[in-house]
């Protein structure tokens, strides 16, 4: 059965930026293009105080990531299927003088029923068509014309869904929430997720450390996703660099997990 996106539906994916209606917005699908794209990371760049185009495609992938969060939390809580093709998407545009926290809209906001029989099958459809056939794909382009790491990006997007499924659904008392995380990150294999040979995301959940500064629990990140380089200089309180590096200078991220995991203990 497809039904419109109902009044109490639309309450919850407000809180993940969705919103019906954009006044200023783009369609994704034109990021494919590759003069649109390093236009639209150089835009981006200069309103954001981003220093360059890979620093703009960084802080591009960790808003896009509400996108999985919004497919991702009506797959699990409500057994449902979000149209998130990338023809189907819009967000809202960066502009001057604006912080850039986009909302994201639908073009056809129609959910779909899951019919009852073989979850499974239904459940990696829905992780093909958002990974596989939207996410990978913009990870791709972006790392070839921002030259980033495709590995800062996907973390990214993993830090986002741990968020979706260890905090927002821990309450949820549907068993889909264990279900589907354990899936995600262990039994859906790489090329569910796009042009990757083992799984993209697993890599990324590694245990959470005592940190000392923060008096919690963090998942300290694998790589740096550089947004100290913005105007505010601030790091994220899971940044690898926090420990190892005080005086604003980062190295890529990729290589220094294991120096900052020492630091931790």
């Amino acid at each position: 059965m497809v039904n419109k996106v109902r009044v109490e539906e639309l309450a919850h994916l407000q809180k993940y930026r969705f919103k019906p209606e954009l006044t200023n917005s783009m369609n994704i699908i034109e990021l494919l293009d590759e003069v649109f794209l390093q236009d639209f990371l150089k835009k981006l760049a200069c309103i954001i105080g981003a220093p360059n185009e890979k620093t703009a495609a960084s802080m591009f992938i960790k808003r896009y990531a509400f996108v999985a969060v919004m497919s991702l939390y009506t797959m699990t809580a409500w057994n449902k299927k979000m149209d998130v093709s990338l023809k189907n998407l819009k967000m809202e545009a960066p502009e001057p003088g604006k912080t850039w926290l986009p909302s994201i809209s639908l073009v056809d906001d129609t959910l779909q029923d899951w019919n009852g029989e073989n979850r499974h099958k239904w459940r990696e459809e829905i992780v093909s068509n958002l990974f596989a056939t939207n996410i990978d794909i913009l990870i791709n382009k972006l790392a070839n014309i921002a030259g980033i790491s495709r590995l800062i990006l996907w973390e990214n997007i993993a830090v986002y869904l741990f968020w979706l499924y260890e905090t927002e659904l821990k309450a949820h008392k549907s068993s889909n929430v264990f279900d589907d995380f354990t899936f995600l990150l262990f039994e859906g294999e790489g090329p569910l997720f796009g042009a990757c040979n083992l799984n993209p995301l697993q890599r990324f959940y590694g245990d959470k450390l005592n940190m000392v500064k923060w008096d919690n629990e963090v998942r300290i990140r694998n790589t740096c996703c550089f947004s100290y380089q913005l105007q505010a200089g601030k790091r994220c309180k899971t940044c690898p660099c926090t420990q190892i590096a005080m005086d604003r200078r980062c190295q890529n991220g990729e290589g220094i997990y294991c120096s900052v995991r020492s630091a931790a203990r």
